[in-house]
Formats: structure tokens, sequence, C-alpha cells
């Protein structure tokens, strides 16, 4: 796991496995839309959704 990337009250293993699963599918040319987690916040996408400009 990267240093940047720690397990704690905010990432859960559970969390981590489906970012990297969605940067996979995002260089194999999944849109950034459909992504179930954000990467710039370390978190599910459906809870910082608000925090995202389109």
């Amino acid at each position: 796991m990267p240093k940047h990337m720690r397990f704690g009250p905010d990432l859960s293993q559970k969390l981590y496995k489906a970012i990297e699963r969605d940067n996979e599918r995002e260089d194999a040319g999944m849109h950034a839309d459909d992504r179930t987690t954000c990467w710039p916040h370390q978190s599910w996408a459906e809870d910082c959704e608000d925090q995202h400009t389109r």
C-alpha cells in the first residue's frame, strides 16, 4: 500500500481495495464519473459528491 494511503478510521481495507479497483478500471478506459470511490478525498464517491463541481 502506498505510504499516503494509511488504514484508519477514514480508510478501511474495503475502501482501499475499491479505490485500487477503480484506478485499474479507469486506466482501462472507464470514465472517471463512473467511479464508486473518490481518489482526491480517499473516500466513497457518494460521501463527497457535494464537494465536486462538474
